[in-house]
């Protein structure tokens, strides 16, 4: 996947999103964007930590990372980001991180995915789209 060039519908599970914010409906979209801009914040300090732990060759530090930020990226909807770490887990349960070829690249990667994660939060589209795939909004 080109993360030059990607779409909200890319990048999210839309259905997700959407029944997020139906649950958080009555906070309004202000305080969707706060949750998925706390989550955004976390999982670029994840991400760092993981490279760090590339670094010092610390692979059972990268793993419990990328592990934590898979379940929670699943949990935001925010697809792409828990692809990359679920490929950055598959990595460092190699165990010997010297011998993974392209792991700084990966996870500088996910950094770039994580940034249009972050556009797409802002974006207004996000919510609207989200909205109309939500199975919850339907049922309301």
């Amino acid at each position: 996947m080109n993360a030059d060039s990607m779409r909200i519908e890319e990048l999210f599970d839309l259905q997700a999103v959407g029944e997020l914010a139906s649950i958080h409906r009555t906070q309004g979209d202000d305080f969707m964007r706060g949750l998925l801009e706390l989550f955004a914040a976390d999982a670029h300090r994840a991400l760092v930590s993981m490279r760090v732990s590339a670094w010092m060759g610390d692979a059972a530090a990268l793993l419990r990372e990328a592990h934590r930020l898979k379940g929670s990226s699943g949990s935001f909807g925010a697809t792409c980001l828990q692809a990359e770490c679920q490929a950055l887990e598959r990595c460092a349960s190699e165990g010997d991180l010297g011998t993974v070829v392209g792991l700084e690249e990966r996870i500088e990667h996910a950094l770039r995915v994580l940034q249009f994660t972050r556009e797409g939060i802002r974006s207004p589209a996000l919510f609207r789209k989200a909205r109309r795939c939500s199975t919850m909004d339907a049922a309301a």
